[in-house]
């Protein structure tokens, strides 16, 4: 069976996904994972089912630690907007989150990489006709700039659209050390 082609709008297949591909937070969202896997959706309170958290619930997430709050300060996702994927600082004291959204718009994908500090990310386009390929978005990451990638933090890379991509960006992010010394 070949491959179906990734559609980034197609409807969420279930309430689940629904509800798991609008939370900001990376905390939030593999809390809420687990939490209806364990006791189903209808036992997580709906202030914690929120795309944007008042600064209260914002603060109270981080008084359990900093990281809590990572994700949680990305702009709100734009009307059509879908998040495609994102990189996370695994292991920096706030684990900053940087997003790749995108919008069909008059028969293309119009591409946007936000970040929770308003940083102006240069792409190297901002419009494509079919969706990437897990390697060419790998590569689009790589070729922004500033570019998201060039940290001495661990990444970590997740999508709801694509498998395999933590692999390829760890592989992406060796060969570029190995160049390097």
């Amino acid at each position: 069976m070949a491959n179906q082609p990734i559609n980034y709008f197609r409807p969420a297949r279930t309430a689940v996904e629904t509800v798991i591909r609008r939370i900001k937070g990376d905390y939030r969202k593999a809390f809420i994972t687990e939490a209806i896997k364990q006791d189903g959706l209808k036992s997580i309170p709906s202030q914690w089912l929120e795309h944007e958290l008042d600064e209260t619930f914002k603060m109270a997430l981080m008084s359990r630690g900093p990281r809590n709050r990572g994700g949680e300060d990305l702009p709100d996702l734009e009307d059509g907007e879908v998040e495609v994927a994102r990189l996370s600082l695994a292991n920096s004291v706030h684990g900053e989150a940087t997003s790749l959204r995108a919008c069909y718009t008059c028969g293309q994908i119009r591409l946007r990489l936000v970040d929770e500090y308003q940083t102006e990310f240069e792409l190297p386009h901002n419009l494509i006709t079919v969706a990437f390929s897990a390697a060419e978005l790998v590569e689009f990451f790589a070729a922004c700039k500033p570019c998201p990638l060039e940290t001495d933090c661990q990444l970590r890379i997740a999508s709801p659209f694509y498998e395999g991509l933590q692999e390829l960006l760890d592989a992406r992010l060796e060969r570029e050390g190995s160049d390097d010394e």
